[in-house]
């Protein structure tokens, strides 16, 4: 069983497209029937790989903290 955080970039057709954190060049393909919970594109999330399936955590913090990230740092360059 292997745990890794992921953010989901994308869906594609029935699959959903997640990248590995933090350099998010990994990807890993996981159909949507397989997903377990409601999940949006920037989603952060905790997969287990369980050997018969996967299970996810959402992080609803570590996204909060990475949009603010973002906003400050999109300010931070309107400013120049």
């Amino acid at each position: 069983m292997s745990l890794n955080k992921y953010t989901l970039d994308r869906f594609e057709g029935d699959y959903a497209i997640f990248l590995k954190r933090p350099d998010e060049v990994e990807q890993l393909l996981i159909h949507r029937f397989d997903i377990d919970v409601e999940l949006e594109q920037g989603a952060i999330v905790e997969i287990t790989d369980t050997g018969e399936g996967y299970h996810f955590y959402v992080l609803h913090e570590e996204k909060q903290q990475a949009e603010n990230r973002i906003k400050a740092l999109m300010e931070k360059l309107k400013k120049k």
